[in-house]
């Protein structure tokens, strides 16, 4: 297939690499909550810790505590979906945080997209 499309044997892993750049990576077996459910309640976290920035404003005491929250709630999201690479770019809270919120929307639908909870 042409025209930017992946043909079938183009391996994606050869192209992305490893998606939790080898960072915490252990096979595991658990009983509980499905992770898709976890990551979801991770996700929803994120947003609303982005509003609550966005209405805290410049300046107020506690914006820097709400940046701390949301960048602990992005990095174990990210885990959850396999995707803990995107976090190595340390400017990616403060432009996550300045986004506007359907901004964000459309980013996490990305890594909801590109991510997995499986592997």
């Amino acid at each position: 297939m042409t025209g930017g499309a992946l043909d079938d044997d183009h391996d994606l892993d050869a192209i992305l690499g490893d998606s939790n750049a080898g960072a915490y990576q252990r096979v595991e077996e658990r009983t509980g909550p499905p992770l898709e459910y976890v990551a979801e309640k991770s996700r929803h976290a994120i947003e609303a810790i982005h509003a609550v920035h966005a209405d805290l404003g410049e300046g107020h005491a506690a914006r820097g505590s709400a940046q701390a929250a949301f960048h602990y709630a992005l990095v174990a999201y990210l885990a959850l979906n396999n995707v803990l690479s995107l976090a190595g770019d340390h400017r990616v809270v403060a432009r996550l945080l300045a986004m506007p919120h359907d901004e964000l929307i459309r980013w996490l639908d990305a890594v909801d997209a590109e991510g997995s909870v499986t592997g």
